[in-house]
């Protein structure tokens, strides 16, 4: 696993550079990655987690919690972007999920093993 900790460090390093490059820049660099410090400094986060996970002996436990932080980070974009949609609704305006689409809804997929491994070991513990 750690070779994957190692994808996932990269992946979540680099989305958060470009986020926070665009977010300091003040324009998004490319669609995917908008501009946003605080998101990109969240990514930025997750990856050292990660990385932290590559250089510690037991590196399973770091793996699932960035896994978790990573899902939870995706999970909370995709929160946003439906309730962008039930706003546009609303008022009756048109709407592209093109717009509210962020990378981290795409890295949603590869939080999931992280996450898996941890539900399967919290069941192996004693209650």
């Amino acid at each position: 696993m750690r070779w994957y900790s190692a994808i996932l460090f990269i992946v979540t390093l680099a989305a958060g550079l470009i986020e926070l490059a665009g977010g300091l820049k003040g324009e998004a660099v490319l669609q995917l990655f908008p501009s946003d410090v605080f998101g990109g400094l969240v990514m930025l986060t997750i990856s050292a987690v990660f990385l932290r996970g590559l250089t510690h002996r037991e590196h399973y436990a770091f793996y699932e919690f960035g896994s978790i932080m990573l899902l939870t980070f995706s999970v909370l974009y995709i929160l946003v972007m439906l309730a962008n949609r039930l706003d546009a609704v609303i008022v009756g305006e048109e709407w592209n999920p093109m717009d509210d689409l962020r990378i981290e809804m795409i890295l949603l997929p590869l939080a999931i093993p992280g996450t898996l491994r941890l539900i399967k070991e919290r069941r192996k513990l004693p209650p």
